[in-house]
């Protein structure tokens, strides 16, 4: 007998009593033949009834009178009375998000990265193929549900091994003067590795390029329409110099090979990747002789555009990729010198001016009419198979909705920081969701966990991942949680995010603890407020999420709620790009232990966080989206829109008046919904369970209503009418896409026969908007 979940003194009393009864009692088995094989009763069997209901009477009375005595007994164990109640209840299990919090290990963190960035893991290569078993065999024995491989059969780009490619200067007879490295030089043990791949750009053109140097700045649109109309320059059969940063590297040479160059060459200047007194190994900026990698090509795979590289696919031939058609190379600032320094023509406006120590020109040209220069690329490229690692916990209750987590575990040499600390602490994440799994604690909702190959290459895996699970993933996923890496730096978290999943966002770092101990914000939300430097009454996000990792396939062509976070640097101190040694040879474990997160704090809290956001989206009853934050963003970008357009749009009679309508209806309908789904909250009934999941449902789909299946104008496979890459800049999005590239060409390359194409774009967002505002009603028909 058990009284408040306590053993009582009645209960001993009884067993000690009869202790014969009692040993009777026990020793009946239910299931014993013998039972069921009794003659009828007799009357002495009525007998013993008879005199055991007495005893029992009797027995209870006795109870009666215990517990009343007792009731009045301070001897006895007491709610409070923690000594006394952990001797004999037995201890409750701790919240999940608990065990999230106090399992993390960031000695298991450490070990993974030591193990991953051991050799580089370039997708398609055999450093690339280990990992990807190491990480089958990691998670398999963690214990979750399932570990699949994905493979997919890909067009890859590579260098040329035995013939590197090079930038040289040469004398007008062909004498070389100087040539780039072919290979970076090993600064350390952990950078003289006969496996790094030599410098290259993925899917740049092999072929050579002779003409003239011309430096364009960042190779940005607006700085070619300066050299362009400004300057007067042609840059036709031209070779191009620009210095990375601002925008995505493959747009750069987009517009080269727009204003008909014959090739461009990248360099890392030391402005934006070396402010310090000291380079790499000695600290974390570039050296002079550091450079980055990257790919220039597009999203997934080339020869599948739209559709999933499986082996029954159609595929398009190589010679009709409509791709690149010049040749790239990158190169460091120390090699970029010696071309820079010889170049002719006028000075460099200031602000085109990096921190080499040299006059900055234009060109074209050298001063030296006797120089030449010649750039040589001789990649390949070939079919080879990328895989992505995916596994499994199902849930309890809700098995057909995922909430996915993401990294990529391809790097294009060691990826100690991109992405190999986000691989550590994905696995580490794994094994704690395992442990929690083998003593029963399971989500409500699936949760999916992904390692994407190819990432670097241009999103490969993912894509090809998503363009087959398509149809699956837009009726059923909730959200995609992505880590590209974890830490750049040990100061801020950074997050870009769906307006849908700022508030599960806040929620998440709120409950996970401040890292830096030292300070008085307990919370890494308090700590990140703090460090934000936003006047905002809450820490700052961004919603441009682009198209420069994981998430993308999944935001902006499924419609999937998604967020990219990372910690980062201060960039009120250090006014930087990136982080200086990105996608170099010397982004090496070494690296990060010494300068980007000693002692793995911030990593091991990424892993809470991560941990944390998934757990809570995985287990609400109703989903935190507040589409009222949706909203509010819309009406922020049509505001921006008429500050900018407004005067052009009325002469050219845009119908933004419709534009403004349907913002308000949406205005309207999200804050009724957002109204009655606390109503139906307050309230407890039987039919709370569906009701949850038609609002869930609707808060899913929500996100989908801004999906135009027709995509933007002349790029098919960006359909998010919101937010998507901006056609001169893919690591950025454009709020109105269609809209504010539209705008840039009628502006900014005199397409005057675009208004109608605009007032086309301006239609689609005015529909797109009212569509996402029915959505939120009763019937919405």
């Amino acid at each position: 007998m058990v009284i408040n979940g306590d053993a009582s003194i009645a209960d001993v009393s009884l067993r000690c009593a009869l202790p014969y009864f009692t040993c009777e009692f026990s020793n009946m088995t239910i299931d014993n033949e013998d039972v069921y094989k009794k003659a009828g009763w007799g009357r002495s069997q009525y007998a013993v009834v008879f005199v055991c209901s007495l005893l029992f009477m009797g027995v209870g009375i006795g109870i009666g009178y215990a517990v009343g005595r007792n009731n009045s007994n301070s001897n006895i164990p007491q709610a409070g009375d923690t000594a006394q109640e952990t001797a004999t209840k037995p201890p409750r299990s701790p919240h999940p998000i608990d065990t999230i919090l106090s399992s993390i290990n960031k000695d298991n963190i450490k070990q993974n990265l030591w193990k991953y960035t051991s050799r580089p893991r370039m997708s398609g290569t055999p450093g690339g193929y280990e990992l990807v078993q190491i990480l089958q065999e990691a998670w398999r024995s963690s214990g979750i549900d399932e570990v699949r491989v994905t493979p997919y059969d890909v067009l890859m780009s590579y260098p040329n091994r035995t013939n590197p490619n090079r930038v040289q200067l040469l004398t007008s007879s062909g004498q070389l003067i100087f040539q780039s490295a072919l290979f970076e030089p090993a600064l350390d043990s952990l950078s003289n590795n006969s496996e790094i791949i030599p410098p290259f750009n993925a899917y740049a053109a092999a072929g050579i390029s002779e003409g003239d140097l011309v430096y364009v700045n960042y190779g940005r649109i607006e700085d070619f329409l300066y050299l362009t109309q400004n300057m007067s320059i042609d840059l036709k059969g031209k070779t191009l110099i620009a210095r990375y940063g601002k925008i995505f590297r493959g747009d750069k040479v987009k517009n080269a090979q727009r204003f008909n160059a014959s090739g461009i060459i990248m360099y890392t200047d030391p402005s934006d990747f070396n402010r310090g007194n000291s380079t790499y190994p000695d600290s974390w900026w570039m050296p002079p002789s550091g450079l980055q990698r990257g790919t220039v090509g597009g999203d997934g795979d080339p020869l599948t555009p739209l559709y999933p590289a499986t082996d029954y696919a159609y595929r398009v031939k190589e010679s009709d990729v409509s791709g690149i058609k010049i040749p790239a190379q990158p190169i460091s600032y120390g090699d970029a010198q010696h071309f820079l320094s010889e170049m002719g023509g006028e000075e460099a406006p200031l602000e085109w001016r990096g921190a080499l120590p040299i006059t900055y020109r234009i060109g074209p040209g050298f001063r030296n009419s006797s120089l030449k220069m010649r750039l040589e690329v001789n990649n390949f490229e070939e079919k080879r198979t990328v895989e992505n690692v995916i596994g499994y916990i199902k849930g309890k209750t809700e098995p057909d909705r995922y909430i996915l987590l993401g990294n990529h575990h391809d790097a294009w040499v060691f990826g100690a920081i991109d992405p190999l600390s986000g691989t550590a602490v994905l696995t580490e994440l794994i094994r704690v969701f395992g442990e929690m799994l083998k003593s029963g604690t399971r989500p409500d909702r699936t949760i999916v966990f992904c390692a994407w190959g190819a990432e670097e290459h241009g999103l490969i895996g993912s894509t090809e991942w998503v363009e087959e699970y398509m149809k699956v993933l837009y009726e059923r996923a909730v959200a995609y949680l992505n880590v590209d890496y974890a830490v750049d730096y040990n100061y801020v978290l950074f997050a870009g995010t769906s307006p849908l999943l700022q508030d599960s966002l806040y929620q998440a770092t709120k409950q996970v603890p401040n890292p830096d101990t030292s300070s008085s914000d307990k919370t890494l939300y308090d700590a990140w407020k703090t460090r934000d430097n936003s006047n905002d009454l809450e820490p700052s996000v961004y919603y441009s999420l682009g198209s420069g990792s994981d998430m993308a396939t999944f935001y902006q062509r499924a419609g999937v709620p998604s967020i990219d976070m990372w910690f980062t640097y201060d960039e009120n101190k250090w006014d930087i790009l990136s982080y200086p040694v990105y996608h170099s040879a010397y982004e090496t474990v070494y690296l990060y232990e010494n300068f980007i997160d000693p002692g793995y704090s911030y990593t091991a809290t990424m892993a809470k966080l991560w941990g944390v956001l998934a757990w809570n989206i995985a287990n609400e009853k109703v989903l935190k989206f507040d589409v009222r934050r949706y909203a509010t963003a819309i009406n922020k970008f049509i505001g921006n829109l008429k500050t900018e357009f407004g005067a052009k749009w009325t002469k050219q009679n845009v119908n933004i008046g419709a534009l403004e309508s349907a913002a308000q209806n949406l205005t309207t309908e999200a804050e009724n919904f957002h109204q009655k789904v606390q109503s139906l909250q307050a309230t407890s009934s039987a039919a709370n369970v569906l009701q949850n999941r038609m609002i869930n449902d609707k808060l899913i789909q929500f996100e989908r209503a801004f999906i135009d299946c027709e995509g933007l104008p002349g790029r098919p496979m960006y359909k998010h009418v919101m937010f998507a890459p901006s056609l001169y800049d893919s690591y950025s999005d454009n709020s109105f896409p269609g809209i504010v590239d539209t705008m840039n060409e009628i502006e900014n390359q005199n397409a005057t026969a675009k208004w109608e194409v605009l007032k086309q774009q301006v239609s689609i967002a005015t529909f797109i908007i009212q569509s996402a505002a029915n959505t939120l009603k009763e019937v919405g028909l």
